[in-house]
């Protein structure tokens, strides 16, 4: 999670999130928030995301498909 920063303006998000893969180096998606209930939506779409990564990358590694 970063800070805007464009904070001072009205259209710019209160801050950006990002979803970013440490095995690749990568940004998957990232998504600007402009209040907290979008913020939770957001976070909970990612952190489903990431464990489905996660669960697909164990599959892979063990064998299994």
């Amino acid at each position: 999670m970063f800070e805007a920063l464009g904070a001072g303006s009205p259209e710019a998000p209160l801050f950006w999130m990002e979803l970013f893969d440490l095995r690749i180096h990568s940004s998957l998606d990232s998504h600007g928030c402009h209040n907290i209930g979008e913020a939770v939506a957001v976070f909970q779409d990612f952190a489903s995301r990431a464990s489905r990564l996660t669960e697909a990358s164990s599959l892979c590694a063990s064998g299994e498909n």
